[in-house]
This record gives structure tokens, C-alpha cells and sequence, in this order.
């Protein structure tokens, strides 16, 4: 199976979307200088090595996922029903907007793949987010 850059970027893009990860935290999280990370998020100029080094900071991501679009975003949960996702109670932004920046980076997303030959479990994730907005 290729890798496919460009897609690895689009999918890292989403998961710090989702986290509402800020560049400034990525560096400080990573350790890697504001290149390396922006290169990886659009998709060009950089080393799978960089890569490896960066996704080790987060645990809950899973490499899979990110590398070749296969599986759930998340690592399953451990034994005792822990997620490791440090998940947020609350959003920092609007939370319709953001919503609906997030469903059109599905879209996207799944857009991607499916062009790729791929076949992600987007709808999944857009139920899921649907589900949040009617609840909240």
C-alpha cells in the first residue's frame, strides 16, 4: 500500500482541527520547529521520519489511521474503559461554526479517499458530529 503525503496531511490537518490544536501548542507538544509541522499538515517536503517522531507526542492517535486512512482516528480504549484522548468538555469556538468546519473537512476527507480507493468509516465520524450538534 502507497503512502500518500499529501493524504497524511489532510488527515493529521483534521485530527489537530478536531483536538483544536494551535500551531504554537504543536511545537511546544512535539518539540518540532513551525516547517516541519506546517510541511506535514499541507501535505509535502517532508520525512516519514519526522512523521514518526511528531505522532509519538499523541496517544491517542492512531498511526494507522494517519498513515494510511485505515481504522478509527482514536486507539481503542484500554482495559478499564479509559480513553486516552484527554477529551475537551468544552469547545473553544463556536461550537456550530466549528461543527460545521469540521463536517466539511470530512467531506473532504472523505472525498480523498474514496477517490483513492479507500473506504474510511467517515460516515461514522459525521453521524457522530451530528449527534453532538442536536444535543448541544
Amino acid at each position: 500500500m502507497a503512502i500518500d503525503l499529501q493524504q497524511i496531511g489532510k488527515r493529521f490537518r483534521f485530527y489537530t482541527n478536531l483536538k483544536e490544536l494551535e500551531m504554537e501548542q504543536l511545537k511546544t507538544m512535539t518539540g518540532s520547529d513551525e516547517t516541519t509541522l506546517a510541511n506535514i499538515i499541507s501535505g509535502q517536503n517532508y520525512l516519514l521520519d519526522d512523521l514518526v517522531a511528531i505522532v509519538k507526542n499523541f496517544t491517542d492517535l492512531n498511526p494507522q489511521w494517519l498513515i494510511y486512512g485505515e481504522g478509527s482516528m482514536f486507539k481503542p480504549m484500554s482495559a478499564d474503559g479509559k480513553c486516552h484522548d484527554n477529551h475537551k468538555s468544552c469547545l473553544k469556538k463556536d461550537k456550530t461554526a466549528y461543527l460545521k468546519q469540521m463536517k466539511d473537512m470530512l467531506i473532504e476527507l472523505d472525498a480523498a479517499e474514496v477517490a483513492k480507493g479507500h473506504h474510511p468509516d467517515v460516515e461514522a465520524l459525521k453521524a457522530k458530529l451530528d449527534q453532538y450538534k442536536a444535543t448541544h
